[in-house]
């Protein structure tokens, strides 16, 4: 048995306590250090899985666009800015029209964060278009 089995919450609502978030952004700019803040998650929320499903960012037949993805807290210092908790520096899925499963330990936040995807280098030709974040959470509520 898991050592919190029979201490985990359960249901908070009485249709069950999945939450699925989405929010999109359509950059204007693709230059490295841009940040892009699709989403709001809220607080009491255990993130279990994050997809970024996005437009090609980069049309040049050698793109270079690179990102990383992670969060910050919305008011306050509180919880510790991550920017690349997500998903480390240098990945290159916005080269591409694609959606992004990305892999990382669940994490629940007792304030509210942002959504945070961080250009790690510039697109070589940038293309607008939309980049939009899918959160899957368990809503557990602040503790």
């Amino acid at each position: 048995n898991a050592t919190d089995l029979f201490y985990k919450a359960l249901h908070v609502g009485q249709y069950g306590n999945a939450t699925i978030l989405d929010g999109s952004v359509t950059p204007t700019a693709g230059a490295n250090g841009d940040i892009y803040r699709p989403l709001i998650i809220p607080a009491g929320l255990r993130v279990c899985a994050v997809e970024i499903d996005n437009a090609d960012l980069d049309s040049n037949g050698a793109p270079t666009i690179a990102c990383k993805v992670g969060y910050s807290p919305v008011r306050g210092s509180t919880p510790a800015a991550n920017d690349a908790y997500f998903q480390a520096a240098g990945a290159t899925f916005l080269n591409a029209a694609q959606r992004t499963r990305l892999a990382f330990a669940p994490l629940t936040f007792n304030q509210d964060v942002y959504l945070l995807i961080t250009l790690t280098a510039g697109a070589a030709t940038f293309a607008s278009g939309r980049v939009t974040a899918i959160v899957y959470g368990i809503n557990i509520g602040v503790q």
